[in-house]
Formats: C-alpha cells, structure tokens, sequence
C-alpha cells in the first residue's frame, strides 16, 4: 500500500492488524491500496467500512453520523 495521505497511513496501519484480518477474512496481499478512497470499492465489507470510517472522521462528521452510515452500509452487504 503505497501511503500518500494521512487517512491512507491509518487505513494501513488499522487494515493490517492481525485480528481484524483474521475476523475480516483477508490477507496483506488484500490491502493493496494506492488511496482510502480505493479501499471504500472493496469488495471486502471489513476492508471498505474501516475505509469509510476513516474519509467520514476526516471530513469532520459526528460518531452518530458515521456509525448510522456504516450500520445501514452492512445491513446492505453482509
């Protein structure tokens, strides 16, 4: 993953945390990003809300906000 922004720098460092990708089902060679708003088009649930989380908090919206966003994002997909 090649880290251009800050969002970018946390997105790897949260993606390449051992449990989550046990429990997200994936591998490093997943998390092959060149951008935050690339790994939001993951076909991977984990891998595209932890994306979101990340742009949504940078851009100032509330815990409520995001956490409304992300729960109807999961109701969709999984």
């Amino acid at each position: 993953m090649a880290y251009t922004t800050n969002n970018d720098k946390m997105l790897g460092a949260v993606l390449l945390d051992p449990e989550l990708m046990k429990f997200g089902h994936y591998g490093e060679a997943d998390v092959n990003f060149t951008s935050a708003y690339q790994a939001v088009e993951s076909d991977n649930y984990v891998i595209s809300a932890v994306a979101h989380i990340i742009i949504r908090a940078s851009e100032g919206a509330t815990e409520k906000e995001i956490y409304k966003e992300i729960t109807e994002y999961l109701k969709n997909r999984v």
